[in-house]
């Protein structure tokens, strides 16, 4: 029971505010779907930057690279050139040096260093390199050994404190005329007595950033360049800061910056590159500042966000008016749907008061007439009546005089003779005593007939009074007794009366009548019906049609009218009471009789009408009603009945 209660309370507490929650709902649904746009429009924009900084990344990677090459290859020209010339005053080296130096502005200095020599000797004379190469001993011995370019970490030039990468291409010997070891691979490599020396170069670090990020726009991104192969201590190489847009190279002041975050290449290398500097590896990474990650580069998302809020409040708002409008539509709606009912509902009582004063007169004058023809009837069948006595005892009487004549005089007259011989007066003294009998037979059931038709008609009692039902039945059975009969096409129709003893009921007798009158006479209609339908069988199986009355409580009393016709369908059932409804052909039937029947057993006799049929086994109506209007004493419950068959 509580969770019934709560349950209830729920679904009442819901229902009052469903138009709340509905709004709700709405307003969640326009903002999950505009964060879901969001999510969607940020992560287009996420990996748009992510593009957007690997191409900044394989650029600066592409140009460092090809700067170190292109420096490289000028160091092997070189090599070449004194490999070839022993003359390294000659002006065609000072020219080529000269003009590679100054197209390639990374490239600090080309110098050349003799196999033993203290000191190196310049191929320019405009830079003065002044540099110590004791702890580059093993980069020279690694080149030696290895016959190829080897390069040095991070180094520093004492004159100008700039960091740079020192460069060493081993110089040996040209192989003699003839020799052709130079030229089979498979031969031991040249030994190191046949080592010349060594081309120096010298690569800026600070110079080679910078001409790889002249042609890149690098907005808020910082560029971080390390030694992959060095020391921890001595990784650094190179910082740009986009916020001061200055390349930093020392690595004193680099601790004391803010290097940024680390960024998300989609690659999934976090935006770093690995350059390949002969020997050695550099790390090029790209690092974001706070101004980068600001929440307004991604205002494409947020614009999506702002825009769909708008419209999902503005939704909301729209949905609330709606409802608004929609409720003052409804309740206008409304007001005329329940003027229309009232009006549709005014009209079909006025057509059933209508038809139903019509019925009322069709019946009052039906009434009328019964009664004027009983009364026009019992005046003189009542001086009939009322004779009939006098004249069998005056004919009693002539008949004894007769015969006293006859006993005292043997012989008459010839004429009396002759007269009570023509009219056979011992036949006439016999059937004229019957013959008054059969008069007074016929004036009794001519007296009945009358006094059924006032009973009938009940003109003379518009109040409620007491009457004797089983007479309201027998007069309505009299009236009937044409259509009882049997016809050329049925039989005749059996009616069996199983009355109880019953006390007076106080009704109004003529309207209770009229539905004894309704229901008996549509008993009659589908017996008909019926007895067609069936054809010879009808002769086999007899209709009848059973009145029973009896006490449903003690203060009540109920009449049942049954036959065993074809009975009927619940859907037929369902609209009996209803007014205009028949199922009997048109222009045979009005559909108002069981209408009326209900009103008068229902509202004005506070009784019950109902109806139980089943298809085939034949149709019941019960009929029940107080025995007082206002019950002031239970009357003893009689179960004794008495049966005949009429």
């Amino acid at each position: 029971m509580t969770a019934n209660k709560f349950k209830n309370l729920a679904t009442s507490t819901l229902l009052s505010y469903r138009r709340y929650i509905q709004a709700g709902l709405t307003l969640c649904a326009g903002l999950g779907l505009s964060a879901i746009a969001c999510s969607v429009a940020y992560n287009w924009e996420y990996k748009f930057m992510q593009a957007e900084l690997q191409d900044r990344l394989d650029k600066i990677a592409t140009d460092i690279q090809r700067e170190v090459s292109g420096n490289l290859e000028i160091i092997r020209a070189a090599g070449a050139f004194y490999s070839v010339f022993d003359g390294v005053k000659k002006p065609e080296m000072k020219t080529f040096v000269g003009s590679a130096l100054y197209r390639h502005p990374s490239l600090k200095a080309i110098a050349w260093l003799p196999r033993v020599s203290d000191s190196p000797q310049s191929l320019t004379k405009e830079i003065d390199l002044d540099v110590d190469l004791t702890a580059n001993r093993l980069a020279l011995e690694k080149a030696t050994k290895r016959q190829e370019i080897i390069a040095t970490d991070r180094q520093k030039m004492p004159s100008q404190n700039q960091p740079s990468v020192f460069v060493f291409l081993p110089i040996f010997s040209q192989t003699p005329p003839g020799d052709t070891a130079a030229g089979q691979p498979d031969l031991p490599a040249r030994e190191p007595e046949s080592l010349k020396g060594f081309t120096l170069g010298v690569l800026l670090v600070d110079a080679l950033v910078k001409s790889a990020l002249q042609e890149t726009k690098l907005n808020f991104i910082n560029v971080y360049l390390q030694d992959a192969m060095a020391p921890e201590s001595e990784k650094f190489l190179a910082f740009y800061e986009a916020k001061t847009n200055r390349i930093i190279t020392d690595e004193n002041i680099i601790n004391q910056l803010q290097i940024g975050q680390r960024a998300y290449c989609p690659d999934g290398s976090s935006c770093t590159r690995i350059l390949n500097i002969e020997n050695r590896r550099w790390l090029l990474q790209l690092r974001l500042t706070p101004e980068y990650i600001n929440p307004l580069r991604f205002w494409r998302s947020l614009t999506v966000l702002i825009f769909g809020s708008i419209l999902s409040f503005a939704a909301t708002l729209y949905i609330m008016k709606l409802w608004n409008y929609t409720d003052r539509i409804e309740k206008v709606a409304a007001e005329r749907t329940t003027k229309s009912r009232q009006l549709e509902q005014t009209l079909q009582e006025l057509q059933q008061t209508q038809t139903q004063l019509i019925q009322q007169e069709k019946m009052s004058s039906l009434g009328l007439l019964v009664a004027g023809v009983a009364h026009e009837v019992n005046n003189p069948i009542n001086f009939i009546y009322g004779n009939l006595h006098h004249a069998r005892e005056y004919t009693r009487d002539l008949l004894d005089l007769v015969e006293l004549y006859q006993k005292h005089y043997l012989s008459p007259p010839s004429e009396i003779s002759q007269h009570l011989e023509n009219i056979d007066f011992d036949f006439l003294s016999e059937d004229l005593p019957q013959l008054l009998s059969s008069m007074k037979i016929g004036a009794d059931r001519i007296v009945q007939i009358v006094q059924s038709l006032r009973n009938f008609s009940r003109l003379d009692e518009s109040e409620m009074k007491p009457v004797n039902i089983h007479e309201g039945i027998d007069s309505t059975l009299l009236i009937l007794q044409s259509r009882l009969k049997a016809t050329a096409d049925r039989p005749a129709i059996e009616i069996v009366k199983n009355y109880s003893h019953l006390p007076l009921v106080e009704c109004y007798a003529g309207q209770l009548n009229q539905v004894f009158m309704n229901i008996l006479a549509n008993a009659i209609d589908a017996l008909e019906s019926y007895s067609l339908d069936r054809g010879p069988k009808a002769a086999i199986d007899p209709m009848a049609i059973a009145i029973t009355t009896e006490y449903s409580t003690p203060d009540k009393i109920m009449v049942r009218i049954s036959d065993n016709g074809p009975g009927m369908p619940e859907n037929v059932k369902k609209l009996l009471f209803d007014p205009f409804f028949t199922t009997k052909p048109a222009g045979k039937g009005t559909g108002l009789g069981l209408s009326i029947s209900y009103k008068i057993v229902v509202e004005k006799h506070k009784g019950a009408l109902r109806c139980d049929s089943t298809p085939g086994l034949g149709t019941e109506f019960s009929i029940e009603i107080p025995l007082r209007q206002e019950v002031r004493q239970p009357v003893p419950f009689v179960s004794r009945k008495i049966s005949e068959a009429a």
